[in-house]
Formats: C-alpha cells, structure tokens, sequence
C-alpha cells in the first residue's frame, strides 16, 4: 500500500522542455530535504511530441506522474492537477520556476505550528550549474507581510511558485469559482487563481528567506509582452467584479480590487488605447473605497485632497507618463488584434 504524499507539485507544461529540467531537479533536492512522501504531477497541455516523450532520457531524479490532456491552458491544467492531487499541500509551479531545497520543509513546518491555509517566502537570484542543478538562492526582493487575504492575492501578488497551499483549502474555495475559467485569462493564470482566492477567508504566514526564483531562459514567456498580461488581467478583474457577492466578507477584496485597478490605470502610457484605459478606471469607479493612502504616494494625496483622486491621477498621468512607443513590446498590428479581440469579447 503506497503513502500518501505530505506536498503535491503540479506542475504544468507545453513543450518548454529545457527549463522545465531545471525545475524538475529543483523539485527533487526539496523533496529530498522534506524527508517525508512528495508527488509531482506534470501535467502535459497537449505538448508535441508528448512530454513523456521529449523527457525519455532525463532523470528527474524524483518520481513524476505525468497528466495528459488536450491543449487547454495553464488554468485548466492547474486544476487537471489538483482533482490528481493526494498531498496535504499544494503547490503550483510553471515549467520554469525553481524552488529551494528547503523551501518545502520550511514553509509546511511554518503551516503546521500555526494551522495557516497558506505559507509564502521571499524570491531569489540563482545561478544554473551544469546537469540541471541549480546553486545560489542569493536574496531578490522581500515580499511584504500579508495582513488579509486580499491583501495577499492583490496587493502582494506573489510569484505563482511562492504559496503552498493546504488542499482543503483550495478544493473549498474554488468549489464555486468568482471569476470563470476562461482561455483569454491564461497568459495570468496565477492571478485568476488569486482573484478566486481573495473573498475567501485564510490564515497566511511568512517564512522569511529567499525560497524562490526563476530560471532564466530565452524562451517564449508571457511576461516579455506587458500588453497580452495587461489585457487578461483585465478580463480577471471584470469577471470578479461582475460576480463577486457583495457582502461585509467580500469588501475587503472587492477594495483591495478596485485599487489595484486604479493602479494599473495610473501606469498605463498616456495615449494608450481608450477602450483599455476607460474599461480599467471604471472597475475603480464600482469598487468600494478604501484610505486614500492607499492608492498614491504622499504628492499624489495632496493633489487628490484638492481635485479628487481622478482627476489628480489624469494629470500625473500627463506629466509622467511616457508614451506607448516607448514601451510597446508588440507591432502595431498585434497590438490592434489584441484590442479588436478584447472589444469583441465584451
């Protein structure tokens, strides 16, 4: 009779094989620290030829089970893998994150003392050795304290790799899902999983250390296109806000919702595209409000004490922003797809 695993890592991938041997090891050398029962779940998203087949001479160094379905999504394939799941804990990886070697019996220690659904750490710069190992682990950035769980999910928003979550906890909370799955969403799959997550009530602690990072790498991500994560957010944060129950437990996500609307606004080129700009500031505008402290520095309070917060953040917008040729990572006629594909939707 086999154990059942303390941590589940779902892992899923299409094709992008070479980093994903980083993480692979990655995974083995904390599983191997934990000195407990681990699985990792690869969940192959429809990957040509079949990833079983590109990874037939490698040694993983750790048990995989590999998940194979039709091409889908890295949202759909998450959740491939938590119906697979068995562990007690969770943990959800992309095909290039990394994890340290004591990252795993950190963060599950910290759980167990305290009883919290969620646990995070700090990220890390690494350096990548010969045969997939990985060295280093050297501090990045330190993430802030969570006080909330929308604090966590929308304010924080961490790495996907970063929380470990309690199964439970997860299979409750995304029993009924806030916001749809849908493709569009996919290139911010760990944001969706964030917004769903927000309304719900959770005990979060921090492990302080650098437990995570990225494998650098020249292939295809989505985060080298601001434009494609820009657009999916914001089909998260409509579909949010157009099913969120509003009720006294929600209002803290639906705040923290609305703010980080308002300061993905604030960033945006001043002449980028009106239908973008207009659809962003108006999930702002339904949200309820919180201090005003949170949605500026101290230059911008002082103008939004005297013309509003609007107002104040238009003509900052005028003043500091750059323009869109300077920051575009697309061709103008992607770009124009993009948008024509985000009007249609609505």
């Amino acid at each position: 009779m086999s154990v059942s695993p303390i941590i589940s890592v779902i892992i899923p991938a299409f094709n992008r094989v070479e980093p994903l041997k980083y993480t692979l090891r990655s995974v083995a050398r904390a599983a191997m620290t934990l000195g407990e029962p681990a699985e990792t779940l690869l969940i192959d998203d429809g990957s040509t030829p079949p990833l079983t087949e590109q990874l037939a001479d490698f040694d993983a160094a750790t048990p995989v089970t590999t998940v194979r379905q039709a091409n889908q999504g890295s949202i759909v394939a998450r959740l491939t893998g938590l119906r697979a799941a068995r562990g007690e804990f969770v943990l959800f990886l992309d095909s290039d994150d990394l994890v340290h070697p004591e990252k795993f019996r950190r963060q599950i220690d910290a759980m167990r003392t305290t009883g919290a659904e969620v646990s995070y750490s700090d990220m890390a710069l690494v350096t990548l050795g010969p045969d997939y190992t990985v060295a280093d682990f050297a501090p990045a950035s330190v993430l802030g304290r969570a006080t909330t769980p929308a604090d966590f999910y929308l304010r924080i928003q961490p790495a996907p790799h970063v929380p470990i979550y309690r199964r439970n906890y997860l299979d409750v909370a995304l029993t009924t899902l806030v916001v749809p799955v849908s493709r569009e969403m996919d290139p911010v799959g760990d944001v969706w999983l964030y917004y769903n997550l927000a309304p719900h009530p959770a005990r979060i602690v921090k492990v302080d250390g650098p437990l995570n990072a990225i494998c650098a790498h020249d292939e295809d991500r989505y985060s080298r296109h601001w434009e494609r994560l820009g657009v999916a957010a914001l089909q998260v944060m409509e579909g949010f806000f157009e099913r969120c129950p509003v009720t006294s437990a929600t209002l803290a996500a639906r705040q923290q919702a609305g703010e980080c609307a308002f300061e993905s606004w604030r960033r945006l080129p001043r002449d980028f595209d009106d239908n973008y700009d207009a659809r962003t500031l108006n999930l702002w505008r339904k949200a309820p409000r919180g201090p005003l402290r949170r949605l500026g520095g101290s230059g911008f309070r002082l103008l939004a004490h005297v013309l509003g917060p609007e107002l104040a953040g238009r003509l900052l917008r005028q003043l500091k922003s750059g323009r869109y040729v300077d920051c575009a990572t697309l061709s103008s006629v992607e770009l124009q797809s993009l948008l024509e594909a985000l009007r249609a939707g609505k």
